[in-house]
C-alpha cells in the first residue's frame, strides 16, 4: 500500500487514538458539565416523554393503570412492526434504495427509533384520555422525566461508555487481526491470535472495565472537582467544541471503517 494519505488515515494507530480518544472526551464533557451537579428534575424532548410514560406517574385507579400499560405495550408492539416492515423494509429498502438497510442489515436500528417515535405518539393519546377525564391533569405526561438531572447523567454517561468503548475494543480486535499493515504489532498481534486468548480478554476486559466505570460513576467515588482544582476550566464555548469534537471522531471511526471495508 502507497504511503498517501489514505494510508495514515486508517493506520492502526490512527484508528486506535480516534477511537479512544472519543471515550477520554465524553468522560471529560461529562465530568464538566453542570448539568452531571443539578438536581433539578430533568427535562429532555421526546425521550422525557417516553420514559415518563413508562416508568412512573401512573395513576391511583387500576383501569387507568391497565390502560397505560396496555398503551405503551402496544406502542412498542406497533413500533416493532412498523419499524421492521414499514420503515426498514419500505422506506428504506424499497422506495429510497439504500444500500446500508439492504436485507436485514440495520433493522435493530430502525425498530428501536421507531418504538421511541410510537411511545412518543401513544403517550400523546395518553394524554388526551386524561384530559378528557378531566380531573387527571396531575398524570399528564411530559418531557420532565421524574428524576433528576445528576441521575440522568449518570445513566447516559453509563450507556455512553457503553458505546463507546465496545466501539474502541472492536477496534483494537480487527486491527490486531487485520493484516494489511504487517510490520505493525508483531508480537502483540501473534498473542492475540493464540487459541482463545482473544475472546477471553475481549470479555474479561469489557466486564472488568464497565463494573469499575459504573462504581465510580455511580457511588461519586472519585470527585473531578478535587482532582482538577481547576486546572482545566471550561465554560459553554469551550463544551460546545468539546462537543463537536466528539461527533467529528465519531464520524472519522465510520469513515475509518467504511475505507477499511472498501479495501
Amino acid at each position: 500500500m502507497a504511503k498517501d494519505f489514505r494510508y495514515y488515515f486508517q493506520h492502526p494507530w490512527s484508528r486506535l487514538v480516534v477511537a479512544y480518544l472519543v471515550i477520554f472526551f465524553n468522560f471529560l464533557i461529562f465530568a464538566e458539565d453542570p448539568v452531571s451537579h443539578s438536581q433539578t428534575e430533568a427535562n429532555v424532548i421526546v425521550v422525557g416523554n417516553c420514559f415518563s410514560f413508562v416508568s412512573n406517574k401512573y395513576p391511583e385507579g387500576g383501569g387507568w393503570r391497565f390502560l397505560k400499560v396496555f398503551l405503551w405495550l402496544l406502542a412498542i408492539l406497533t413500533g416493532l412492526i412498523a419499524g421492521k416492515f414499514l420503515f426498514h423494509q419500505r422506506l428504506f429498502g424499497q422506495l429510497l434504495w439504500l444500500k446500508m438497510f439492504r436485507e436485514d442489515h440495520g433493522s435493530w436500528m430502525t425498530m428501536f427509533f421507531s418504538i421511541i417515535l410510537f411511545l412518543f405518539i401513544f403517550s400523546h393519546i395518553y394524554n388526551l384520555c386524561l384530559l378528557m377525564a378531566g380531573n387527571m391533569r396531575t398524570y399528564i405526561i411530559t418531557d420532565f422525566m421524574g428524576i433528576r438531572n445528576e441521575s440522568f447523567m449518570k445513566v447516559a454517561a453509563v450507556g455512553t461508555w457503553m458505546g463507546d468503548f465496545v466501539t474502541a475494543w472492536m477496534v483494537t480486535d480487527m486491527m490486531l487481526q487485520d493484516k494489511p499493515y504487517p510490520d505493525w504489532g508483531k508480537s502483540a498481534r501473534a498473542f492475540w491470535k493464540k487459541g482463545n486468548i482473544r475472546i477471553i480478554l475481549f470479555w474479561t476486559v469489557l466486564f472488568t472495565l464497565t463494573s469499575v466505570v459504573v462504581l465510580v460513576i455511580t457511588t461519586d467515588w472519585i470527585s473531578w472537582d478535587k482532582l482538577n482544582r481547576g486546572f482545566l476550566p471550561s465554560d459553554e464555548v469551550s463544551r460546545a467544541f468539546l462537543a463537536s469534537f466528539i461527533l467529528v471522531f465519531d464520524l472519522l471511526i465510520i469513515m475509518q471503517e467504511l475505507i477499511r471495508l472498501k479495501n
